[in-house]
């Protein structure tokens, strides 16, 4: 899986030829058998699997296969944004540019600051501001010998009458009820799966009902579909690869939920 001419120029996979017709799996994800053939890639993490976004498949760990390479975090990896630069085929998230100044914000600022000075040189013209409240203007504000102090009345003391409780009157007390505490919900546990078949299954990491089913030998698509109790339409949907590929012991399938 190394570089390839077309038309004078060195690129690299100009056409993405086997590719995932999953749009959340990398477009240079490659799965390469034990004689170097290189096949659709498998979209669980498995030890197949190879980057091709640069000049040699590279092998990635399962971890990076489960967190970048089979999700939609692959857009940002720095293998698939070196290996799209030379692919035509795969489109380059851009980087968002600076915010720009417009000639209209800089007219706004303009507007605003002439509005500015004018008011500036108005209120210099006049003299000061005038503050209409009281009479009081901002050239001659009086000073404090010629205001008025008007003197506060004197409040009497109003006569305070003592007056005995009377023990019939005596508010009694008030008992109040409290509520009985509300036992807390016990959240139900989740039923786990009746099939027998499950035991044969691995969920998948990334998608509900969902199962991984691993290959063993005397195995075909139909005796699968079969004994799982699913549409044999569905496995191959589900699996596309098979449509070109033979079905290999160790090959690991994407199931619905089996109903037997």
């Amino acid at each position: 899986m190394g570089q390839v001419v077309a038309d004078g120029e060195s690129t690299i996979w100009p056409r993405l030829d086997g590719r995932s017709p999953n749009a959340w799996v990398c477009p240079f994800l490659r799965s390469v058998d034990d004689r170097d053939r290189v096949d659709l890639p498998s979209e669980v993490p498995d030890v197949a699997n190879r980057c091709a976004a640069l000049d040699e498949a590279v092998p990635q760990s399962l971890r990076q296969q489960g967190l970048v390479c089979l999700t939609t975090s692959h857009v940002n990896c720095p293998r698939y944004l070196r290996g799209a630069v030379v692919t035509t085929n795969v489109e380059v998230v851009p980087a968002r540019s600076a915010p720009m100044v417009t000639p209209a914000m800089i007219g706004a600022l303009a507007l605003l600051a002439a509005a500015f000075a004018v008011s500036i040189v108005f209120t210099f013209v006049r003299g000061g501001l005038d503050l209409a409240a009281g009479g009081i203007t901002g050239s001659a504000a009086p000073s404090s010998s010629a205001i008025a102090v008007m003197p506060t009345p004197a409040r009497s003391a109003a006569p305070s009458i003592n007056v005995a409780p009377s023990p019939d009157l005596a508010p009694s007390p008030v008992e109040v009820a409290t509520p009985p505490a509300e036992p807390s919900a016990t959240p139900a546990p989740t039923p786990a799966p009746s099939s027998s078949r499950y035991a044969l299954l691995t969920a998948c990491p990334n998608k509900p009902d969902c199962w991984l089913y691993r290959v063993r030998p005397g195995n075909n698509l139909y005796s699968i579909a079969h004994y799982f109790g699913v549409p044999l339409a569905t496995v191959r949907a589900l699996n596309p690869w098979t449509k070109t590929s033979v079905l290999k012991a160790g090959r690991v399938l994407i199931l619905p939920p089996p109903t037997r």
